[in-house]
């Protein structure tokens, strides 16, 4: 949950391949495939009172957890050493737009800006009383499930929108 409305930017794309053929003057493309479409959020978080620093420090802490895989010999509670991080769901505007889209965190970084006045927080923890947060989000859908469940057809009728497709 973001606490002001973030700016959304969808990119999905098509790999073609190219294919040289002589004494021509244009080369020909073949399609190769579809990577997985991203979202980029550019988001801005407040923290003027306790409440708005702790929060902006959760969502800094659950970043940084979200692009970590479980790793360690002391891993010893589920999921095991070795687990990559988790698949989350993302949902914006609608079921026409994004509706449970499962997604991964693969990228995130934020500015702790020197022009920004910052909030003390138990005395020792301080925080930009505004920060700016860039989330790149890559769609990832489970193998069997787009091989069982997506269609091209549903997509181009909408009806795909339903199925966590995007």
């Amino acid at each position: 949950m973001f606490p002001f409305h973030p700016d959304i930017t969808y990119s999905a794309s098509a790999n073609y391949s190219p294919y040289d053929m002589t004494h021509t003057n244009y080369t020909f493309h073949a399609y190769r495939n579809s990577p997985s479409p991203s979202i980029q959020l550019n988001t801005t978080f407040a923290s003027t009172t306790t409440d708005e620093v702790e929060y902006t420090l959760g969502v800094l802490h659950f970043l940084r957890s979200v692009t970590k895989m479980f790793f360690g010999k002391n891993q010893t509670s589920a999921p095991v050493a070795g687990t990559p991080p988790p698949v989350l769901e993302f949902s914006a505007f609608g079921q026409q737009q994004f509706n449970q889209i499962p997604v991964v965190v693969s990228n995130f970084s934020t500015t702790y800006d020197s022009n920004v006045d910052l909030k003390l927080l138990d005395g020792d923890t301080q925080i930009p009383v505004m920060m700016n947060m860039f989330i790149q989000l890559t769609i990832q859908q489970n193998p069997a499930r787009q091989k069982e469940v997506f269609t091209t057809s549903d997509f181009i009728s909408g009806r795909a929108y339903q199925e966590k497709f995007v």
